[in-house]
């Protein structure tokens, strides 16, 4: 009887298809096929002015730049990424993880630390934002490897630059070194090596295949349904797998587009420029939505709805419901649908008041080791005070739990 059957096992039923990918190189070559024309990047150009990068040519740009790692005798090798959410952070990402094993370095980091992660995970060649590359190279007498080769993402750059490697690449691809398309991804070998935030002593290497995150990009999705006309915006850091699996490899593989925030001053600006329908945060930052919404409110609500505490939302009749729900939306961009919540605990107050506005706020737990999501609320799913369930295929228990059910958290994949 099926008030018998668990609710996982009732959900299973719902579970959105999936089509199975186990690498990165496999998952970059269908989304390219497939999606080919649509739009996978959203981005300003020189000008200011935004302009679309088609599937077909992010395949391509990865392709390109991947050519030029090999050629450079980069194949296995330990490759470094660095640098604010961008899109070259993404295809440098991709053709490295491909090519060799990407290494994700924290910009924030005290130049010290970068260096040393560089010499621990024996970094071969680094890609990253101008600023933190300068930082590295005043202090070159503590690299290790005399012969790392610094790339840049700005053009401008002393040394090799992004856009040179690109074309570098191009230019070999099509005079016919193809070498990139043959290279073969063993789904189960080291591929991404990742140093955690050293929150219970000194950071820690976490080591990952393309198999993990693939397994969990396809649990995400079978849970949490990706439009194709879903615009991601990404807030952020992407050398968290929080941010790298779901806010940019998840939308890649189901045909969403992705755009960057230039930075937290100008999420409001950027909201209303690339009208996003999905957003990856922590509960600050939803929080600070929230209070300004509130805020905004009670600043333009007749007197009498007014509230000097709590929500004023749920004192309206229902036609200033329907405008209010309107003008939040509008407020952020127009399209927004879902907030995806992790890093801590959400306040269930607030996600039942952004329900009521019909803003869906999905939040669940996830650790690095996991690449990373673990449970979470879902499309069939949903309690306000909770992670929600083990996602599919992975299974969890609390070890040695005290009288009030804490201890640790055993996390396999089933």
């Amino acid at each position: 009887m099926k008030k018998n059957i668990p609710i996982a096992e009732q959900l299973k039923k719902k579970y959105h298809k999936t089509e199975e990918v186990t690498n990165f190189k496999d998952m970059l070559y269908r989304s390219g096929d497939i999606y080919r024309s649509r739009t996978a990047f959203k981005k300003k150009d020189e000008k200011g002015n935004i302009v679309r990068v088609s599937y077909e040519q992010f395949k391509n740009d990865v392709v390109y730049l991947g050519t030029s790692l090999l050629e450079k005798g980069f194949l296995n090798k330990r490759i470094a990424v660095i640098g604010k959410n961008s899109y070259q952070w993404c295809v440098s990402y991709l053709a490295a993880s491909i090519v060799g094993v990407v290494v994700p370095i924290d910009k924030e980091l005290h130049t010290d630390d970068v260096i040393n992660f560089m010499n621990v995970s024996q970094t071969i060649c680094i890609l990253g934002d101008s600023k933190n590359l300068d930082a590295i190279l005043e202090k070159i007498e503590k690299v290790e490897n005399p012969d790392t080769v610094f790339s840049s993402f700005d053009a401008d750059f002393s040394k090799l630059s992004f856009s040179h490697l690109v074309s570098e690449g191009k230019a070999s691809y099509e005079g016919g070194n193809t070498d990139f398309d043959r290279i073969t991804v063993d789904p189960d070998e080291l591929r991404i090596l990742l140093f955690t935030s050293g929150t219970t002593g000194n950071a820690k290497g976490v080591c990952l295949s393309q198999r993990n995150i693939c397994s969990n990009i396809l649990s995400t999705y079978g849970i949490v349904k990706v439009k194709r006309s879903d615009l991601f915006f990404s807030v952020l850091p992407l050398h968290h797998t929080y941010e790298c699996t779901l806010g940019f490899l998840l939308p890649i593989y189901s045909g969403a587009s992705i755009a960057h925030c230039e930075g937290l001053r100008y999420i409001t600006k950027n909201l209303n420029e690339f009208h996003p329908s999905v957003i990856l945060c922590v509960p600050l930052l939803l929080e600070n939505m929230h209070k300004n919404i509130i805020k905004n409110m009670n600043q333009s609500l007749p007197e009498k709805f007014k509230t000097t505490e709590g929500n004023p939302f749920y004192k309206l009749p229902f036609y200033l419901k329907k405008i209010v729900r309107s003008k939040v939306k509008n407020t952020l961009g127009g399209r927004l649908r879902v907030f995806i919540v992790g890093a801590a605990a959400a306040n269930p107050e607030i996600v039942a008041d952004f329900k009521a506005l019909h803003l869906m706020t999905l939040q669940g737990y996830g650790l690095t080791e996991c690449a990373p999501l673990v449970a979470g609320n879902t499309d069939f799913f949903q309690k306000d005070d909770s992670a929600g369930l083990p996602i599919p295929n992975v299974e969890y228990k609390i070890d040695n739990p005290n009288s009030e059910g804490v201890g640790e958290i055993l996390v396999s994949r089933s």
